[in-house]
C-alpha cells in the first residue's frame, strides 16, 4: 500500500462497518471520558449510539440519515422494546438530546459543557450494551463478545455495570458483527 490511508467504498462492507465502527467509537468514548477528554468522549459516544441504532435499522434495509438520536428512536420506536424503554426514561432522553445538540458545536469548540464523566460512562455503557444485544440477537449471533485488546481490558471493565470479563474477547473477528455459528476462540489474534 503506497498510501497511509485510503477509503474503500463497498456497499457489502458498509453493513459490517456500521457495527464495527460503533464498537470502536464506544470503546474510544469510554477511554476518552475515563481520562477527562469530555468533548472527544461525548462526540465518540454520540457516534457509537448513532451507529448501533443505524446498524439495527440496516438489518431491515433501512438506511436512515441524520444525527438526532431521539428522533431516530422515535421514528423507529416499535423496532424494539428497548427503543421505547429509552424514550420513556427522562434522564436518557436528556442525555441523548445533549449529545445530539453537541454533535457539531461541542465537537468544534463552539460550546463548552458541565459534565460528570462517571455518569456519562454509566449511561453510555447501558446504551451500548443494550443496543449491541438488539443487533446481535437480530442476526442470531451465538456470541455477544466485544473485541477488547488486552491492554484496555482493566480500564474498560472499571465501573462497567453491563460488560464483564465474559463479554470480552481478544479475537478481532468479533468486530465484524456477523452471525457466526461458533463461539469465538480466545487464542485467535494473539
Amino acid at each position: 500500500m503506497d498510501k497511509p490511508f485510503e477509503l474503500i467504498k463497498d456497499s457489502t462492507l458498509e453493513f459490517i462497518f456500521l457495527f464495527s465502527n460503533a464498537d470502536a467509537f464506544y470503546i474510544s468514548a469510554r477511554h476518552a471520558l475515563f481520562h477527562g477528554w469530555v468533548s472527544v468522549g461525548c462526540s465518540n459516544a454520540h457516534q457509537a449510539i448513532e451507529l448501533y441504532i443505524k446498524a439495527v435499522l440496516r438489518l431491515n434495509y433501512e438506511k436512515e440519515r441524520g444525527h438526532d438520536l431521539v428522533a431516530l428512536l422515535k421514528k423507529y420506536e416499535n423496532r424494539d422494546s428497548y427503543f421505547m424503554e429509552t424514550l420513556m426514561d427522562a434522564q436518557k432522553i436528556e442525555f441523548l438530546k445533549q449529545l445530539s445538540e453537541g454533535y457539531l458545536i461541542h465537537r468544534y469548540g463552539e460550546a463548552g459543557s458541565n459534565s460528570n464523566s462517571a455518569a456519562i460512562i454509566a449511561l453510555l455503557d447501558e446504551l451500548a450494551f443494550k443496543l449491541r444485544q438488539i443487533y446481535l440477537r437480530n442476526i442470531q449471533s451465538p456470541s455477544d463478545k466485544i473485541y477488547m485488546p488486552e491492554n484496555l481490558r482493566e480500564e474498560f471493565l472499571t465501573k462497567n455495570n453491563f460488560f464483564s470479563e465474559i463479554n470480552l474477547t481478544k479475537n478481532p473477528m468479533a468486530q465484524l458483527g456477523l452471525p457466526m455459528d461458533f463461539e469465538l476462540p480466545e487464542g485467535f489474534g494473539k
